[in-house]
């Protein structure tokens, strides 16, 4: 990660002459996927030591809209997706009432969580020598939220009304680059915090 982010410094520091992949009145769509997925990660690490268990997730994953009011700035909006689900098996112990005794429920148990973040961008692109590469620092700032559900053998037992979002906005700040390979369609590559740390997908130019 270090060695991309010191080649998007060179290409920031590289250029001399406008002459970027985007100007002024382009509208570009860049739907992407990231790395790594912080809530899976710490999920499949506390329930390492359980038995039957199952951690799958997706994300970090987006799509980032923009518009170029001028050939060196960027506005649009950024939304972001990410989530994961635990499943096992769980032993629980009731009492019946009727035979008077304690009985053993063996049922499956999911758990899933959702995060959603919507956030308005702002780009400023470098100049760089080449007319396909784009080059730019962003911030984005937004709306935060996490979502939990809770299924017993596949029956919603919490409806997702549980909110786990402690602070409600978020925050991006990142480099990324664009490379064009027509007119219209490229590719785009960003290191960030606030969201996925590295991601990567296409892009398109109108």
């Amino acid at each position: 990660m270090k060695k991309i982010f010191m080649i998007l410094v060179l290409m920031m520091a590289g250029g001399t002459s406008f002459a970027q992949g985007v100007e002024q009145g382009n509208f570009i769509i860049d739907p992407y996927y990231g790395f790594p997925n912080f809530g899976k990660s710490f999920t499949e690490q506390v329930s390492s030591d359980v038995e039957n268990t199952k951690v799958t997730g997706y994300g970090p994953a987006g799509i980032r809209l923009g518009y170029m009011i001028g050939d060196q700035f960027e506005v649009g909006v950024d939304a972001i997706f990410n989530g994961f689900s635990l499943t096992g098996t769980v032993q629980d112990t009731v009492y019946n009432s009727t035979t008077q005794t304690y009985e053993t429920e063996t049922y499956e148990a999911r758990a899933t969580m959702q995060r959603i973040r919507i956030q308005a961008r702002f780009n400023y692109h470098f100049d760089v020598s080449s007319p396909d590469l784009d080059v730019y620092l962003g911030f984005g700032a937004g709306t935060n939220n996490r979502k939990y559900k809770y299924f017993e053998d596949n029956k919603e037992v919490d409806d997702g009304s549980t909110s786990l979002t402690l602070i409600p906005v978020s925050f991006r700040f990142a480099g990324g680059m664009r490379y064009y390979f027509t007119d219209n369609i490229g590719i785009n590559a960003e290191l960030g915090i606030g969201g996925p740390v590295i991601s990567a997908g296409l892009s398109f130019k109108f």
